[in-house]
């Protein structure tokens, strides 16, 4: 590891050469980047309703409508008529449009003087004022034609342009927009308002929206992160490097995206962003470690020298923690990856990529960067006395720092109290947060006052929503909808949607059916019913054309269409009128009529609950992903509950925000547990990798957390301020989606951030960890592994383990290790050197033995606090493994394979101690005995 991460240093031009090589490589595949806003994306893959909606909208015709507005307060004039017929013509003219409804096409059926009257609302431009009159009074006479193509007031009417979409054209849909509003603009001096609602309008207002995000917020978040870290780091540098590592890493992260078929999407408008931010965090952790190997190594020497010292103190404290965050961050975006839908698996390819590869340019460009042009000096804290010496409850930390540093202090001192708060928090935060409803309409993701929604309402308010949907019903029965009985079924469905009013208007041949009948009654509004007889129907049916009844009959009359329309964009509200709407379409059909509703905004609306799915699944897997990365680096579960606890925390309590703001579930929320827990376990791994090596140096735990607090707080607290900050850059993002995943997502970081200094250090300081790294990069003496007595049997992962979990304690030659009639609970093994044995008696000093490394001394006071039975001196120098009774007891609690081990061998060298002592003394004893 230590080989990989100084691979820059030592190879500085062949590191900067490959890295310009990949970005020249990945650069050339940015021609071949394209965007996806369609709604494809927005729809699960595993719908079980695609198959039925595709026969369908073959057979009834597509729901794909783009209905064109217009407004105008003296509407019924000649010159507006004519725009409104010729704006018709041109919008057929249209190689895409399979039809265009408006009022020179919708059957007008009516009763004039006892003779029934049937033919299109307006049936060319009226010649003078009296026809253009009674053209108005035909078309607000029909109830068929008012809501749908005519305002109740007559200002306003509508032309529905249904379109047939070129699957194989990924940019249809701002091609078809780009040709409607260029069939309608010359027209537009004619109305008040004109303007066009439905896919394409929406999917090129997407692809706006997005282009438009990714030229603002990247400079911003930019910005944003300048301010932020060169205040909290001090140093100009601090901008240099995300600035080089995130450009470039967007660079490999689109032009990958381009080879591999990867399109932009709505989400992929933050991916500069969220590269800028959150790659910078570790370039700060770089920067600020760098920044104390400065501070703590020698003032002389050359300046290469200097730099070269810093860094590879910057990799030797940073190794394990870098690798291990640019694969939590990097898994953090990936989990997302086995969503259903589109959007989010193609934003979690690119996002992950894009990471990736910030992890490995900051891996291997950082470390260069500094050997060439590290800063010399650190303004960061005082100097003046070298990290060892520092106490961390008097650190040289000032203003906000400093404070924030005592009140870490403090809460450290209260474990019950800042435990205690932490799960009534989790419990509160937890109740709201199932309170969170699921949302994933297209309309929903812009912001209130985007142009798109305001129009879209006032389409609603005037006429009928934009979205479509079909309630289809079919029979085994030849002609079943001539029957009556099946055509007031029918009836029956509109009614029932009449007076739930969450639906605006519902269409189907009974109300063509309906309409004929009450003409037939000289317009009685009573007799606005069903014909009674199939011989009626029949009758009736000769008013009109094929072509006026395709979208709601088939040909062979066993299958019926209802057209719905409505303007309901929250996917909730939208879910539990669907859910009442299906039960009562099936009890008023019966077990004779199959019954699907249909549509591709249900589609959508149906991958709402595939969010939820997706997100239980993503922070599943990621959780147990990490849990299981950190206890193989501590080689315990506890240090996977480490790293979990601190991070499980925000997400519960963004949830339980998104439940109390009612902010929704949607494509862009869905992503930031799993994108917040792969950031914010940074620094949960960056305070843990520290703590296990202050570990090593005092067997006070509580001193250990109080130097890693401090010497973790600054990049923390910097990082967790400048991600937050550039999150909430998002902000200025064109999409509601998008603003509310920045805005939680700074709140998560902020959580994260107080969680790590709050929570973990008072986890940290009921355990003692060990990391895998520090296990397998210990030097040991082969005599130690091979031949002491404390370690038989045991593994060298195991006996290095157990040194680790201890304390190392160095000696000169000639100093006393053991004082004869001392009491003490610490047992000592010689790891380096050598040590005699003496006993004090009457006559003078005895010497018992001589100890080599692996050797164990001071086991029975270890056992039983009692006087030593011997002095032990050092005869050269060396060090010796320090265990106190207590403290080995508390910290093999994690390890109880390792304690019975050494319990048993400690058993064991007491036997034999105590069997050789017997011996000797006995020896002594008839020594005295002949010479008195």
């Amino acid at each position: 590891m230590q080989k990989l991460l100084s691979f820059g240093v030592n190879h500085r031009w062949l590191t900067v050469i490959i890295i310009a090589a990949i970005t020249i490589f990945c650069g050339l595949g940015l021609g071949k980047l394209r965007i996806d806003t369609s709604f494809d994306s927005l729809i699960s893959d595993n719908d079980p309703s695609k198959i039925i909606y595709e026969r369908i909208k073959d057979e009834f015709g597509s729901d794909n409508t783009t209905i064109v507005y217009v407004r105008s307060s003296n509407l019924w004039t000649e010159d507006r008529i004519t725009a409104l017929e010729e704006m018709h013509f041109a919008l057929e003219d249209l190689p895409f449009v399979q039809r265009v409804d408006s009022l020179f096409n919708v059957r007008s059926i009516r009763d004039r003087n006892g003779t029934i009257e049937s033919s299109t609302v307006l049936d060319g431009v009226p010649f003078n004022d009296a026809e253009m009159q009674s053209a108005r009074d035909n078309a607000l006479y029909s109830p068929l034609v008012v809501g749908n193509f005519v305002s109740a007031d007559g200002n306003v009417t509508a032309i529905n342009v249904t379109i047939l979409k070129d699957p194989e054209n990924p940019d249809f849909d701002r091609y078809a927009y780009g040709e409607i509003d260029a069939a309608i603009t010359p027209y537009a001096d004619q109305f008040d308002e004109m303007f066009q609602v439905g896919p394409p309008r929406v999917n090129a207002d997407t692809e706006t929206g997005l282009m438009s995000d990714l030229s603002l917020l990247a400079p911003l978040s930019l910005g944003v992160l300048t301010i932020t870290i060169v205040l909290f780091l001090r140093n100009g540098l601090a901008l240099v490097f995300p600035v080089v590592t995130s450009g470039i890493s967007l660079i490999w992260g689109f032009g990958l995206m381009g080879y591999l078929g990867i399109p932009i999407n709505i989400l992929s408008a933050m991916l500069p962003s969220l590269v800028i931010v959150i790659g910078s965090t570790e370039d700060t952790h770089m920067l600020s470690t760098y920044l104390n190997g400065i501070s703590n190594g020698s003032k002389e020497g050359s300046r290469s020298d200097r730099r070269r010292f810093a860094v590879m103190f910057l990799i030797r404290h940073l190794g394990l923690p870098l690798i291990l965050t640019s694969v939590t961050t990097t898994l953090g975006f990936a989990a997302n990856s086995f969503a259903d839908m589109g959007l989010m698996r193609n934003f979690a390819y690119s996002a992950s990529m894009a990471i990736a590869a910030n992890g490995v340019i900051t891996l291997l460009l950082v470390p260069t960067m500094l050997s060439f042009f590290g800063p010399l000096r650190s303004r960061l804290h005082d100097t003046s006395s070298s990290t060892e010496a520092r106490d961390p409850d008097n650190d040289s930390f000032r203003g906000l720092i400093g404070a924030i540093l005592r009140l870490c202090y403090a809460a450290a001192r209260h474990p019950r109290w800042v435990i205690g708060g932490t799960v009534l928090v989790a419990i509160v935060f937890g109740f709201f947060a199932f309170q969170t409803k699921v949302s994933n309409d297209p309309i929903a993701f812009f912001k209130p006052n985007h142009p798109l929604v305001q129009n879209v309402n006032t389409l609603a308010d005037t006429l009928s929503g934009m979205e479509i949907f079909y309630i289809n019903l079919s029979s085994v029965k030849v002609n079943a909808f001539r029957d009556p009985n099946n055509l007031r079924k029918l009836a029956a469905i509109k009614d029932y949607i009449e007076k739930d009013g969450r639906f605006d208007t519902a269409l189907s041949i009974a109300d063509h059916l309906s309409l004929v009948n009450r003409e037939f009654h000289g317009g009685d509004p009573a007799m606005m019913t069903v014909p009674d007889t199939s011989d009626l129907v029949d009758q009736y049916l000769l008013f009109f054309q094929r072509s006026d009844l395709e979208s709601y009959i088939s040909y062979d009359f066993e299958r019926a269409n209802i057209v719905v329309r409505h303007n309901i964009h929250n996917s909730h509200n939208l879910k539990e009128a669907l859910v009442d709407l299906d039960r009562e379409v099936r009890r008023i059909a019966g077990p004779d009529l199959t019954v699907n509703l249909v549509g591709q905004n249900l589609m959508i609306n149906n991958a709402a609950d595939d969010l939820i799915a997706a997100q239980v699944q993503s922070v599943g897997l990621l959780l147990l992903v990490i849990f299981i990365i950190m206890s193989l680096v501590y080689g315990s579960m506890i240090g996977g509950f480490l790293s979990l606890v601190p991070n499980i925390l925000p997400i519960i309590m963004v949830l339980g925000v998104m439940g109390i703001f009612n902010i929704p579930l949607n494509p862009g929320t869905a992503t930031v547990a799993v994108i917040a827990i792969g950031i914010a376990i940074d620094d949960t791994i960056h305070l843990l990798s520290s703590y296990t090596y202050e570990s090593h140096r005092t067997e006070d735990r509580n001193l250990a957390v109080r130097r890693t607090v401090r010497g973790q707080a600054v990049p923390a607290i910097s990082t967790s301020v400048a991600l937050a900050a550039g999150f909430l850059v998002l902000s200025g993002s064109s999409f509601s989606i998008i603003w509310q995943f920045g805005a939680l997502s700074a709140v998560a970081m902020i959580i994260a951030l107080v969680a790590d200094l709050i929570v973990t250090p008072v986890l940290m300081s009921m355990v003692r960890l060990v990391g895998i790294y520090e296990i397998l990069t210990m030097k040991v003496g082969k005599d130690v592994l091979n031949n002491s007595p404390l370690f038989a049997g045991m593994s060298s992962y195991q006996i290095r383990k157990a040194i680790l979990l201890s304390e190392i304690v160095p000696f000169k030659a000639g100093d006393r290790l053991l004082q004869q009639g001392s009491i003490g609970r610490n047992m000592y093994v010689l790891l380096s050197g050598s040590a005699m044995v003496t006993l004090d008696q009457k006559h003078g000093q005895t010497n018992l033995d001589t100890l080599t490394e692996g050797a164990v001394l001071g086991e029975v006071g270890f056992i039983t606090e009692q006087e030593r039975t011997a002095n032990v001196d050092a005869i050269t120098d060396g060090e010796m493994l320090r265990l106190n009774a207590d403290k080995v007891h508390k910290n093999m609690r994690l390890y109880p394979h390792i304690a019975s081990k050494l319990n048993i061998n400690i058993a064991r060298i007491l036997g034999t101690r105590l069997a050789g002592t017997s011996s000797r003394l006995a020896k002594y004893e008839v020594q005295e005995d002949i010479a008195e």
